[in-house]
């Protein structure tokens, strides 16, 4: 009887152990998301139009962000054929890509974070494609055609692997000018960034997806006549710094607003809206700003399409005043 269980010990201790091996053979611990789709380096490599940008994505040390098989790492390139990056030198007097200032920057601008897609493009809800230059891509639509920070690009067609390699006809820049800088160079809207940095907002000047619409001097000048204020020390006494933010408030906009994206009667939403919301009124080559009471009062717009960093900065002729609730 010890002799048989003994035995059977045995043979249970050598099954254990054969599974035991099988499974340390052949298991292998799966990752999520793993693709064997071409890397996005090879898809470039591959396209004969592609071969200066590859080579300058290699010489400033960039391909290693193009070469993940996880799925949750793809990402779209916005790639720019040898003959969109030879124009670009030519038009700007560069005799090598040493000559680009900031170069790396410049082709990390090409390199979407997210894998962004044909039909993602089409969407008129996607406005923006997120960098590895960590500065947005603004993307509006006109005359139903997609555009890049308001520049028409077109896309001569899309290549697949592990992300999307788009090929484009033109060079993406990053944008230099930020918002407190073309305040800093135009001294007639001096008055409205001392008022922004009076109430502490500045980093509304530097966070993404704003359109201000900024009162010059005189039209600040016009309203503190109009209220019997003889400066900005005496209406900040008669309204109150919160009530100061908010008429502020009502000259941002957390969208980006430009000619290409605006239309008739169309009703913008500030940060502070009260109780109405600005209108764009477009007369002929005019473009105002309806807002007050039924929308009564307006102001001109000096349309601004520069681009800046963060988005766009219009100048108008009024300080508008929004409509409170009533109490």
């Amino acid at each position: 009887m010890k002799n048989h269980t003994f035995k059977n010990i045995l043979f249970l201790l050598a099954a254990g152990l054969l599974m035991a091996g099988c499974i340390d053979a052949n298991y292998e611990e799966p990752v999520a998301g793993r693709t064997e789709d071409a890397l996005l380096s090879n898809v470039i490599a591959a396209q004969s139009e592609l071969s200066i940008f590859n080579e300058l994505l290699e010489s400033e040390g960039l391909l290693p962000l193009l070469v993940s098989r996880q799925t949750q790492e793809q990402r779209a390139v916005f790639a720019p054929t040898n003959a969109a990056i030879e124009a670009f030198m030519s038009e700007n007097g560069f005799e090598s890509a040493e000559d680009i200032v900031g170069l790396e920057n410049v082709l990390a601008y090409h390199i979407a974070e997210p894998n962004i897609r044909q039909s993602d493009l089409s969407r008129s809800n996607f406005n923006f494609i997120q960098t590895n230059a960590d500065q947005n891509i603004f993307v509006n639509r006109s005359g139903g055609q997609v555009r890049f920070n308001n520049q028409t690009v077109t896309i001569l067609r899309s290549e697949m692997g592990n992300g999307t390699v788009h090929i484009i006809d033109e060079v993406l820049l990053p944008r230099s000018s930020t918002m407190a800088a073309y305040l800093d160079g135009n001294p007639e809207l001096s008055i409205f960034k001392e008022v922004v940095s009076f109430l502490g907002m500045n980093s509304q000047l530097s966070a993404n997806f704003r359109t201000l619409f900024i009162p010059d001097n005189q039209a600040f000048t016009n309203l503190l006549a109009e209220l019997g204020a003889g400066s900005l020390d005496e209406l900040v006494e008669m309204v109150g710094e919160d009530a100061l933010e908010e008429i502020v408030r009502y000259h941002i906009v957390n969208d980006l607003v430009y000619s290409a994206n605006v239309s008739n009667n169309q009703l913008l939403t500030p940060q502070f809206a009260g109780e109405v919301r600005p209108r764009v009124s477009i007369d002929g080559a005019n473009v105002m700003l309806a807002y007050g009471e039924d929308h009564a009062t307006s102001t001109l717009v000096t349309v601004n399409d520069d681009i800046f960093q963060t988005g766009f900065v219009h100048i108008i002729d009024k300080v508008m005043l929004p409509v409170l609730e009533a109490e």
